[in-house]
């Protein structure tokens, strides 16, 4: 069997087309798909989960609530300075952790990674489609793009002997 083609990306994720089949290995998975059985090959990004992602990092990363908190620890602490009463250090204490606590708390939600699009490299199968999920970057779109090209070739090209 001749290597048509072969698509790599930087997480593990390698396809190689023959004249007779399609290799794909994957972290803890490999398969193996006779071209006979495969009716077409596509690459499908899933836009609405990482708009969601994009939705809710964009909400976390602007922690209005813990800032609010953190706001009325100062004011405890001040009270309790202000008051001079018996309860004055368990004011200030109390007041300056909740501060203090809020102020880390609203940083730590700002620390999340920013979502990145998951991409996947589809074989329409005649008993419904695989999905192998892969990294697309800029500096390889190209690549997969070039290899669907060749896939399609094959396939148009496919003569079971």
């Amino acid at each position: 069997m001749e290597k048509i083609a072969e698509f790599t990306d930087r997480s593990g994720f390698t396809v190689s087309l023959t004249t007779e089949k399609i290799f794909v290995s994957a972290v803890g998975q490999e398969e193996t798909f006779a071209l006979r059985s495969v009716s077409g090959v596509g690459l499908y990004d899933d836009i609405v989960k990482y708009n969601n992602e994009l939705e809710a990092y964009k909400t976390a990363s602007n922690p209005i609530g813990a800032n609010v908190v953190a706001g009325l620890g100062v004011l405890m602490a001040v009270g309790g300075f202000i008051e001079g009463s018996e309860a004055q250090g368990t004011l200030v204490g109390e007041g300056l952790a909740l501060a203090i606590g809020s102020y880390f708390y609203g940083k730590s939600l700002g620390n999340k990674p920013e979502p990145v699009l998951e991409s996947y490299f589809t074989l329409m199968l005649s008993g419904g489609d695989r999905r192998f999920r892969f990294l697309k970057s800029s500096s390889n779109a190209k690549e997969i793009a070039k290899f669907i090209n060749k896939v399609e070739e094959t396939l148009t090209a496919y003569v079971p002997k």
